[in-house]
C-alpha cells in the first residue's frame, strides 16, 4: 500500500464480515527533548521461566532490576512509563502485550538476558542482541543495539527478527533486548550489581532516546 505519511505500526480486525487494516501514525516529537510526554511500557522479562546464573541470579530478578532502572531514566527524561510488573512475581506473555495495547503505548521495550543450550560454549558465544518482528521497530531495535554495545563492551550479536510473544502482537515498535549472558561468571555478577543494571539501563535509554530524535528529525 502507498501510504501519504509515516507508519508507527499497523495492526488487523474483523467487523462482522469486513477485515479491517488500521493504520496508526507517529507521535508528535519534541526534537529538543525527544522523551518528554512519550508513553512506554517497559516489560521485565519472566517470570515465568528464565534462565539461571551460576550463582543461582533468576533472569526474572536481574530483568526487574534493569527495567525499574529504565523507569527511572525515562521518567527523568519525561517520559510517562507503565510497568508489566514491579515485583519478583509471574505475569503470563499475553497480558503483557494486552497491557501496552490496551492502554495505546507509543513504545514497547521487554529487557531480557541471554543463556546458551546445552553443548554451546558460552565464552566463545556471547554477546548483545536486539530483537523485533514488525518492520516499523527496526529502526528502535538498531538504535537500542547501537547504544547496549556501546555501554555493555560485549560483542555486537546484531538485531534479529524474532517470532516472539512481547514483539509480534503489537501495533507499536516494540523490541524485545538480550543484554548480557546470565551463564557467565562475570556478566552474572554485572546484573546482580545496582551498578550493572544501571549500565545496562542507560544503554536501553539511551538508544531510545536517539531513536526518538531520529523520528523527530525525520518527520
Amino acid at each position: 500500500m502507498q501510504l501519504a505519511q509515516p507508519v508507527w505500526g499497523y495492526r488487523t480486525r474483523w467487523d462482522r464480515g469486513d477485515l479491517l487494516l488500521e493504520i496508526r501514525r507517529p507521535p508528535a516529537i519534541d526534537r529538543d527533548a525527544p522523551l518528554r510526554g512519550r508513553f512506554i511500557v517497559v516489560d521485565p522479562g519472566h517470570p515465568p521461566a528464565g534462565a539461571t546464573g551460576p550463582t543461582g541470579l533468576r533472569e526474572a530478578q536481574a530483568n526487574l532490576g534493569v527495567g525499574l532502572a529504565l523507569r527511572d531514566l525515562l521518567v527523568a527524561a519525561g517520559a510517562r512509563v507503565v510497568m508489566t510488573r514491579v515485583s519478583d512475581s509471574a505475569v503470563d506473555l499475553f497480558p503483557r502485550t494486552k497491557l501496552a495495547d490496551t492502554l495505546d503505548a507509543e513504545l514497547l521495550v521487554s529487557i531480557h538476558n541471554n543463556a546458551l543450550p546445552d553443548g554451546v560454549n558460552p565464552f566463545t558465544n556471547n554477546g548483545t542482541s536486539v530483537f523485533y518482528n514488525h518492520p516499523q521497530s527496526v529502526p528502535l531495535a538498531m538504535a537500542v543495539d547501537r547504544a547496549l554495545v556501546a555501554r555493555l563492551g560485549l560483542r555486537n550479536l546484531g538485531v534479529g527478527r524474532g517470532d516472539l510473544a512481547l514483539v509480534r502482537p503489537t501495533w507499536m515498535p516494540a523490541i524485545l533486548t538480550e543484554g548480557l549472558f546470565m551463564m557467565l561468571p562475570d556478566q552474572e555478577a554485572a546484573l546482580r550489581s545496582p551498578e550493572g543494571q544501571q549500565l545496562y539501563a542507560r544503554g536501553v535509554y539511551e538508544g531510545i532516546r536517539d531513536f526518538l530524535k531520529q523520528r523527530a528529525r525525520d518527520h
